[in-house]
């Protein structure tokens, strides 16, 4: 068990894939139905902005949005189809670590993360949506 965010971050990286934001904007290309999930909190989308058409949901809530245990009131439905491609990311990548861990914990069978974050993309020069 983790004693620590890093060692929380690496633990959850084990087993996960790590996209660059070309690997990633390729399989956004590739695959339309591809959803990126950004999992800070509503007021952190401005520190760098978004990817087009990214889903927002918060670390926070994403253990019970995406556990299909819950009431319906109580989840996302955009994580409904768990086969589903999903690019996690967040500000620097390291939080989108914990989620996409969680998620394959859940079941998830096709999820990777944004290695980097949207600071990543950002840097890349690909484009961010402002929040």
């Amino acid at each position: 068990m983790a004693s620590n965010f890093s060692e929380w971050v690496s633990q959850s990286q084990e087993g996960i894939e790590m996209l660059s934001p070309q690997a990633a904007q390729a399989a956004l290309e590739a695959d339309p139905n591809t959803m990126v999930l950004d999992v800070r909190d509503a007021s952190d989308l401005s520190l760098t902005g978004t990817i087009a058409d990214t889903v927002n949901v918060s670390m926070g809530t994403l253990f019970f949005k995406a556990d299909e245990s819950m009431p319906e009131q109580f989840r996302d439905a955009s994580l409904a189809d768990k086969d589903r491609p999903i690019i996690t990311t967040c500000t620097l990548g390291l939080v989108a670590c914990i989620a996409a861990k969680t998620l394959q914990d859940y079941g998830y069978t096709n999820v990777k993360v944004l290695e980097g974050g949207n600071a990543a993309w950002r840097d890349a020069g690909l484009p961010l949506d402002e929040a």
